[in-house]
């Protein structure tokens, strides 16, 4: 999938016209429509302001520009996750973050034969 498909996508998903999108960025619709269709790519800033206006990870973005990248993500696993961490507050996130650490190392150690 396209950059521009998943822009289009994640656009959609949250609900957000492209002239609404186009507004928040300070560029015209038909700028939006070149990059969801292909013909034109965001400058960098105005990528950076995409990912920060729809509120997506950039690694979801360019998933498939990524050589031996696991390209079966969906936008719904991303996101989901993604929403939820970002509404916890700063000690909820430091507990989800030691939580996966722990059982990222967990899962190291008992892929070594250690349990």
């Amino acid at each position: 999938m396209s950059l521009g498909t998943r822009i289009k996508q994640v656009r959609l998903e949250r609900g957000i016209k492209r002239k609404d999108l186009a507004e928040m960025l300070g560029i015209t619709p038909s700028s939006i429509s070149n990059y969801e269709n292909g013909i034109s790519k965001p400058r960098q800033q105005t990528l950076f302001d995409i990912i920060k206006a729809l509120e997506i990870d950039a690694n979801y973005l360019y998933q498939d520009d990524t050589p031996g990248a696991n390209n079966d993500v969906s936008l719904s696993a991303v996101s989901g996750y993604e929403y939820k961490y970002r509404a916890l507050d700063e000690r909820g996130r430091e507990t989800v973050d030691r939580i996966l650490d722990l059982e990222y190392s967990r899962a190291m150690d008992a892929g070594k034969g250690r349990k």
